[in-house]
């Protein structure tokens, strides 16, 4: 062989080498990427997907008013939702206080309807739910509370 075949050779098997390698370290370095993320989904997928509950589901029946309080733990997430159902045959009324020093916050839900109430709080808060009829009717609701990431 010649000089300059053996050259050629040595460049060709060069080149090829070095395209190996540099596609393992590519694979390599995307199949990281990959798991990584993939366990970082997981792990954010277990954050989302294991709610608190903070007001068990709770049929509430009567004339008198519903009271119940909860307090949202920063560390349970910063996302609370509120599901109210009034089955009953009139508007109800609904005062949300929180931290017992603002004033309430107020919303009505019609008849046979229902309403989620969001809320976002970013440090540990106490929630104060009050449902009341303004002219003494029977009330028939359903209520919950979770909180989420």
């Amino acid at each position: 062989m010649t000089l300059k075949t053996m050259l050629g050779v040595a460049l060709a098997l060069s080149v090829l080498l070095s395209t190996h390698s540099a596609n393992t370290a590519a694979l390599t370095s995307t199949n990281e990427w990959q798991s990584t993320g993939l366990a970082h989904d997981m792990e954010r997928s277990f954050l989302t997907s294991t709610p608190v509950l903070l007001i068990a589901p709770t049929q509430h029946e009567g004339r008198s008013a519903y009271d119940g309080s909860f307090t949202m733990v920063a560390s349970n997430g910063t996302h609370a939702n509120i599901s109210i159902e009034n089955n009953s045959n009139h508007k109800v009324y609904v005062k949300l206080y929180v931290n017992e020093v603002s004033e309430p916050m107020e919303t009505s839900i019609r008849r046979n309807s229902d309403k989620t109430i969001n809320l976002l709080a970013l440090q540990d808060t106490d929630i104060k739910l009050y449902i009341y009829s303004r002219i003494g009717h029977h009330l028939d609701l359903s209520i919950e509370a979770e909180q989420s990431h």
